[in-house]
Order: structure tokens, then C-alpha cells, then sequence
């Protein structure tokens, strides 16, 4: 009787069910932990672009990039809840002064940890680059 307990306990499928449903629980919070993760991801691509757009037209009538600029980026950059120094972002635009109808570029970096795995050891580094490019609008007269 006692070798037949211990075998039906060994072959008694019973308990399975709740397994079963802690591991899909599981499954099922790392998804949601991915898409979030995913959401943030894109919402910091869209702030980061937000503040590129607004430099830009800064950039399209002072026709060129410069310290000045820059300041006016790192506070568009605050505004969008970015700090332009804990989030490292790398911003390069074209050198003031171009003349009216040159292109005028801005490209900036942002490196962004997707931190979703991290409880199962995984953590990827991905890079959030976002490049614009206008005409500068103001004529600039040339000194003989």
C-alpha cells in the first residue's frame, strides 16, 4: 500500500493546473514589462524629436547651431522631462553662419537601457537617434 501511494503521487497529475497558471502569469507580466518598456522607449524617441523640431526652427533663423542654441535645446529638453546631462544626449548642428537657402542639420544621440530582462539577466543598450534638416531663412549680407 505504501509503494502504491508513492507511485500515485509520482504519476497524479493533480496541482498541474495551478502550475500551469503561475508560469503563464509569468509569461504574461514579462510581455507587459516589454511592452512598457517599449512605450517609454518611443516616448523618449518623441520627446527627443520634439525638442529637435523646436531647435530647429531656432536653427532656421539664426541660420546655424551654437552655444546659445544649445542652452535653448537643453531647456526644450527639461521641458520634455529629459535632462540633457543624467541621459547623456549628444547634440551636434550645424556651425552658425550659413546663408539663406542653405541646409541647416541637427542630429542628436541618446543612449537608452531597455531594462525589461534585467530579472533574468539580460539588458540590452540601444542608441535613440534623431536627425532633422531645414533651409536657414535669414540673408545674411556680405561686408566688402
Amino acid at each position: 500500500m505504501g509503494k502504491e501511494r508513492n507511485l500515485n503521487l509520482l504519476t497524479s497529475e493533480r496541482g498541474a493546473s495551478w502550475l500551469s497558471g503561475l508560469f503563464t502569469m509569468l509569461v504574461l507580466t514579462i510581455v507587459i514589462f516589454i511592452g512598457i518598456e517599449v512605450a517609454c522607449y518611443l516616448s523618449s524617441y518623441w520627446k527627443l524629436r520634439v525638442a529637435c523640431s523646436e531647435t530647429l526652427a531656432l536653427m532656421k533663423i539664426e541660420n546655424g547651431f551654437d552655444a546659445q542654441i544649445k542652452q535653448c535645446f537643453d531647456s526644450f529638453l527639461k521641458v520634455q522631462g529629459l535632462d540633457p546631462h543624467q541621459d547623456r544626449v549628444k547634440v551636434v548642428g550645424t556651425a552658425k553662419t550659413v546663408q539663406r537657402g542653405e541646409v541647416v542639420t541637427i542630429r542628436t544621440e541618446m543612449p537608452y537601457t531597455f531594462r525589461a530582462l534585467k530579472p533574468l539577466g539580460k539588458e540590452f543598450h540601444l542608441t535613440i537617434r534623431v536627425a532633422m534638416s531645414g533651409l536657414a531663412q535669414e540673408f545674411i549680407k556680405q561686408k566688402n
